[in-house]
């Protein structure tokens, strides 16, 4: 399995911003399959998308697994590549 984590508020932005990204089509980005909440207080949560897209040939991927890249570990889960982008900037609080 092949994966996608991105850093934003919601999950439709994260989507977004994987679709972006990454220039995969939004039908290649699967289902989010979790979303990590470290209990601080980032607005930001890395959203962890399926796609059926080999990360590894993304000029962005740097060799990373789910596992060790976001200390990750849930036997529910396959591990697998993962394509990673992160916080977007934003004015305000």
């Amino acid at each position: 399995m092949n994966y996608i984590s991105v850093m934003a508020v919601t999950e439709e932005r994260a989507r977004e911003k994987a679709v972006a990204s990454t220039g995969y089509s939004r039908e290649s980005i699967g289902p989010v399959v979790t979303v990590i909440d470290e209990g601080d207080n980032l607005r930001q949560r890395p959203y962890i998308f399926e796609t059926s897209n080999d990360v590894t040939e993304h000029p962005q991927y740097t060799k990373a697994k789910l596992s060790s890249a976001l200390n990750f570990a849930n036997p529910a889960v396959e591990d697998g590549p993962v394509l990673m982008f992160g916080p977007e900037i934003t004015v305000g609080g």
